[in-house]
């Protein structure tokens, strides 16, 4: 009987420590649910266009494997070094599908984004970003190269020149990833929820 005492105490120390776990998470989750709010109220302007985008987020993390804090995170990422408001989720959708493509998860859709990110924010598209989707296997040279209808080689030497800008660079690439990508991201999840 003491062992089986033994055995309940414990047993019971488990269920309130998986409690005190949920409920603490709860908070936290709470607390960078409001945290988000107001960096998105500081990079949009109005508490209402900030709500509209976390509905969105949300929505748009619902129909993928990727978690809703991670796709906050990307959001938040592409919009302060430049990215348009109304561009997140079309870029998200293109990177979260290049990510999932190439099995590279969260990592991937960071690296990916810090890359298109720095691009918009440098204003042209640098060598170096171009070398860390290469290093995540997107072949950004290439698709950049077939859009202009030059050579891989013409086009290092139009980037090394830096004359081409990141705007354009940028949608080609996407619309390059998407093409390539595309829906790999919503079969993924589909997979996942599957199982």
């Amino acid at each position: 009987s003491v062992a089986g005492g033994l055995g309940l105490q414990v047993g019971l120390s488990a269920v309130v420590g998986a409690l005190k776990n949920a409920i603490v998470g709860s908070f936290e989750l709470a607390d960078a649910l409001e945290q988000s709010k107001i960096a998105f109220t500081t990079m949009l302007g109005s508490g209402e266009k900030a709500g509209q985008m976390l509905n969105d987020l949300k929505s748009f993390a619902d129909k993928t494997p990727f978690e809703f804090q991670d796709i906050q995170a990307a959001a938040k990422r592409l919009m302060a070094m430049g990215t348009a408001a109304e561009d997140v989720i079309p870029t998200l959708t293109a990177v979260g599908d290049a990510a999932a493509g190439l099995g590279l998860g969260k990592a991937g859709v960071d690296r990916i984004t810090l890359a298109l990110g720095q691009m918009s924010a440098k204003g042209k598209i640098g060598g170096d970003d171009l070398r860390q989707l290469a290093e995540a296997g997107i072949p950004a040279l290439r698709y950049l190269a077939d859009a202009a209808g030059v050579s891989t080689a013409e086009m290092s030497k139009m980037i090394e020149k830096g004359i081409i800008p990141a705007a354009e660079g940028v949608k080609v690439l996407t619309q390059s990833m998407s093409g390539d990508f595309g829906g790999l991201m919503a079969e993924q999840a589909k997979a996942v929820l599957d199982s």
